[in-house]
């Protein structure tokens, strides 16, 4: 046991020598003596220019503190890229022995960087450039090597060298009043930033609280277009250094964006993070009771991040709180369009739930309430290439109350007033531009790849009201299928199959359509404000148009339907009262209009439809009713919204409409009605007696009358003739008879 005796006595020794040595420098040295070795070591050994304008003061037991005021540090010819008016340090001695660093206070007073990059990317903290860039290949395996080395360490970082790390004990880290300048000549940015930092209670696997406070200005190099973001942090954070674990809990960020860039400023906006982990061997990051509030938009979330560093991987779940779109926008000074309803777009929010990773996004499910609607989103999406298979629920839609609201008829007058104070030149200008503008982007449609399925319910779309509707659709290389759409609406349902080709500048679009049981009197009234036909409806019948203009498509709109109406009216149109019109006016009669109901009701009108190049024909036409019997043909053109008809219209005695009595022959006849007009006409001018055709039917019939007088007439004188020969015969008869009586 003498050698434990002799190690002893020896390490006292020591002990005692270092005190001595240590009180020796410190009451016995000038510390001011060592500015001019320091300068010099660090200009040979760094080319490093170290200003010590203050004193340098120092403490070495118990605790080796050191104090340095009025320090600059120059790299190179540069001027000084790091300034302080004042650093202080204290370090325990003792707690050295067990391998535990315990630190007093560590502060920085008034610390000033100065970062520039040349035009060239160069900066000034770098030291030979040239030499670096030569040596590039060289160090390359050195740069693998150390990769290798890191990742080596992450790996043995839970293991035996983890116990290496020692303990610290920091009572607090300040840096009071920081101040860096950042300016990039190659990019012609500028940074300004100001920042201090608290630390206190700094240990190993315990939280130590931490306060940061910022303020940080970017501009161009004459100072325009500043962007100025002021934030403070403050939290609780732990660092687990065998496990490389830290965490974050309750931590609190507010955020102050002000800029000329900006649509609104000041921005303000805070983020609260009730814990965040984060375990960087495993690459895992997880936060929880992440919320925001910016703009009166509160939303919270929850975040799981895995392999962040190596192939990341993600679920997260937001919610939105309800908010007024309305304001958001205000604040942000965006100018909403007119809306048809001044209540829409006032309150909206939403859930998500998202997962993914570097090549997918999946959205299942995704809830969000806009005003009235509901939504359901569920949506798979793959990133490289892009591709997506999208399915939207959702139920109470009204997209008229988002469209523009309808002009007035004072608004329409003063529009037409204007408008017939325009030039000529200018209208056919104005006309041009609305006739060539795009309907469909054709480059977006191109490079479309996906799938997209709809349902809704209770869905208005320009008025029309669907009930249900269901489609599903698929994009690919310009090509759009729809197959099939089918839509419940006004009593009745509609299917149809639709093929959009977008692969050349003049898209091609194909539809096949069947139609049932629709009441087309409202449907037409919602949709067009026409209101001249009612009832059930039935067609079949395939479209086809190509052009990517409003004009075109109605003027390449080609197409074959079968159409049938049952138990309808011509509204506003009684074909009953123009037949007795026009026999009143070749009779030279008066007709009293009261007397006639103001519709034609028919049981069935069944006609084909022919489309050639927008102009719609229905050759064929019937339509049977009580006391009516018509058949029609003529053009309806789409592109000029405008009519060139004509029935004819057989009326046989007409129990609808006691007002005209006609005799049998009438009711042989067919009589002509011209339908002629626009569409925006007054229905009960569209139709009217063709009284020429008229004129021609009574010259005919009065033409039959007269032969069938003279016929009659004939017939009578040939009748009486016929009679007088036969009496004079009879006379002659009995006359012969008499004679022979006579004569014996």
């Amino acid at each position: 046991m003498k050698w434990l005796k002799r190690l002893g006595v020896a390490m006292g020794v020591l002990l005692v020598l270092l005190m001595a040595i240590l009180a020796y420098v410190m009451f016995f040295v000038n510390s001011d003596s060592f500015k001019t070795e320091l300068q010099k070591v660090a200009l040979e050994k760094a080319d490093i220019h170290l200003r010590i304008d203050g004193d340098i003061q120092w403490s070495f037991f118990p605790w080796l503190g050191l104090e340095l005021d009025d320090i600059g540090v120059a790299i190179g010819k540069d001027p000084e890229i790091l300034q302080f008016d004042r650093a202080e340090f204290g370090l325990a001695i003792l707690p050295l022995l067990k391998h535990t660093i315990q630190v007093d206070r560590v502060r920085l007073v008034n610390l000033k960087a100065s970062l520039n990059v040349d035009k060239s990317g160069r900066g000034n903290w770098q030291r030979f450039p040239e030499a670096d860039a030569t040596s590039a290949p060289d160090t390359a395996p050195a740069a693998s090597s150390n990769a290798s080395a890191s990742s080596g360490y992450q790996a043995a970082s839970s293991g035996d060298n983890a116990s290496s790390i020692p303990n610290i004990e920091l009572d607090s880290l300040e840096i009071d009043n920081a101040q860096v300048t950042y300016i990039d000549e190659k990019t012609q940015q500028k940074i300004d930033a100001t920042f201090n930092v608290n630390l206190s209670n700094v240990q190993w696997d315990k939280a130590w609280p931490m306060v940061m406070d910022a303020v940080v200005k970017q501009s161009d190099l004459a100072g325009k277009n500043t962007l100025t973001v002021s934030s403070k942090l403050t939290g609780d954070l732990t660092v687990f250094p065998n496990r490389e674990v830290f965490s974050l809990a309750n931590a609190s960020l507010s955020t102050e964006l002000q800029g000329d860039a900006l649509p609104a400023s000041p921005l303000k906006a805070t983020l609260a993070i009730k814990q965040l982990d984060m375990d960087v061997p495993q690459e895992n990051l997880f936060m929880d009771g992440v919320s925001v509030d910016a703009l009166g938009v509160s939303a919270s979330a929850k975040v799981q991040l895995y392999q962040v560093l190596s192939n990341p991987q993600y679920t997260a779940s937001l919610s939105i709180g309800e908010f007024n779109p309305r304001k958001v926008l205000q604040q942000l000074n965006i100018a909403l369009p007119d809306m048809a309803d001044d209540s829409a777009l006032t309150k909206a929010s939403g859930d998500v739930k998202i997962e993914g990773s570097r090549n997918e996004l999946v959205v299942q499910p995704m809830s969000l309430a806009l005003d009235d609607t509901n939504l359901q989103v569920h949506v798979v999406t793959e990133l490289s290439p892009l591709r997506w298979d999208v399915n939207v629920k959702g139920n109470n839609l009204n997209l008229d109350r988002y469209l523009p609201p309808e002009a007035t008829d004072s608004e329409n007058k003063q529009g037409e007033k204007q408008a017939t104070k325009d030039t000529t030149a200018s209208q056919a200008g104005s006309t041009t531009s609305s006739a060539n503008e795009e309907l469909v982007p054709l480059d977006l449609v191109r490079s479309l790849y996906g799938h997209v399925g709809l349902a809704f319910t209770n869905l208005t779309v320009k008025k029309l009201q669907l009930d249900n509707v269901d489609l599903d659709a698929t994009m690919a290389n310009g090509m759009v299928h729809v197959s099939p759409a089918a839509v419940s609406l006004y009593q009745g349902s509609a299917t149809l199959k639709a093929t959009y080709d977008a692969r050349t500048n003049t898209p091609k679009l194909s539809v096949s359509s069947r139609v049932k049981g629709i009441e087309i009197q409202p449907l037409l009234k919602d949709f067009m404000d026409l209101d001249k036909l009612s009832g059930t409806t039935s067609l079949t019948g395939e479209l086809s148009s190509k052009g990517n203009q409003v004009d075109t498509l109605m003027a390449n709109l080609n197409g074959d339907f079968l159409a049938e109406i049952n138990n309808g009216a011509l509204v506003g149109v009684n074909l009953t009262k123009s037949v007795c019109q026009g026999i009143a006016a070749v009779r030279k009669e008066s007709l009293k209009s009261s007397d006639f109901s103001a519709n034609t009701p028919f049981e069935t009108m069944d006609f084909p439809i022919h489309i050639v190049n927008g102009k719609v024909s229905t050759p064929g036409l019937t339509m049977t009713s009580v006391g009516l019997s018509v058949t029609g043909d003529g053009i309806v053109s789409l592109p000029n919204k405008s009519l060139d008809y004509q029935v004819n219209v057989a009326v046989a005695g007409s129990e609808l409409d006691h007002a005209c009595r006609v005799n049998e022959k009438l009711t042989k006849l067919a009589f002509p009605v011209v339908c002629k007009g626009q569409f925006s006409d007054d229905p009960a001018s569209l139709c009217r007696p063709d009284i020429k055709g008229f004129g021609n039917i009574f010259a005919e019939l009065a033409k039959a009358e007269l032969k069938d007088k003279l016929d009659a007439e004939k017939a009578r004188l040939k009748e009486k003739k016929d009679a007088k020969i036969d009496e004079a015969k009879e006379k002659l008869q009995e006359k012969l008879k008499d004679k022979l009586k006579n004569l014996f």
